[in-house]
């Protein structure tokens, strides 16, 4: 690996170890319902996470993405609405990035797993997002709106980027999918170490 692909996996892992998740700061202004669309993609844990699930449904087949589709935005739903009644902000970053971690690192090994699996790990994106992008609305049908386009937003770039993979083939895009998932793997390893540091001093 060269040094400016190490630069760049580092200045990633540092931006999504510092990066704040908050529903409201980033777009103050742009209204509920471009803020829940837009959240998931300028939050860079969520990104993160959505990209490495969509990448791995796209590469395990067309059955993980019948299935694994409908549990992400599952998973949304659910992680939004328990985020009404659990703050969990603390822990919504790690979780993100270890389903990213997962997610790419079976990208980039290759391993064929079944649809199931696949889902759940879908899922459990899905609540992780959800729980991270906690609209700040004041009123319960602003809340509903965000978290809708929220839901929107993160399933939809899934599915497009799982088509995008699913169609693949020639060899060069096959590496450049394992490449992805190799950033985002070394990425999440980074995070980890980070924060394994940082609690250890």
């Amino acid at each position: 690996m060269n040094g400016r692909a190490t630069t760049g996996i580092a200045a990633a892992a540092i931006l999504v170890a510092t990066a704040p998740a908050r529903a409201h700061a980033p777009l103050e202004g742009v209204g509920e319902f471009y803020t829940g669309l837009l959240h998931p993609i300028i939050v860079p844990a969520e990104l993160l996470a959505t990209v490495a699930v969509g990448l791995l449904l796209g590469f395990c087949g067309p059955k993980h993405c019948r299935l694994g589709i409908p549990f992400l935005a599952a998973g949304l739903i659910l992680g939004l609405a328990a985020g009404v009644l659990w703050t969990a902000h603390g822990i919504s970053t790690g979780l993100l990035l270890g389903v990213a971690l997962a997610a790419a690192a079976l990208v980039t090994s290759g391993l064929r797993v079944r649809a199931g699996a696949v889902a759940v790990l879908a899922l459990i994106g899905g609540v992780a997002v959800g729980l991270d992008a906690q609209p700040d609305a004041e009123t319960f049908a602003s809340a509903l709106l965000a978290g809708a386009a929220t839901v929107l937003s993160v399933t939809l770039l899934t599915l497009i980027l799982a088509a995008l993979v699913l169609n693949r083939k020639k060899f060069w895009q096959e590496v450049a999918v394992r490449v992805a998932g190799s950033w985002i793997t070394a990425s999440g390893v980074l995070y980890f170490t980070w924060r394994l540091v940082g609690t250890s001093q």
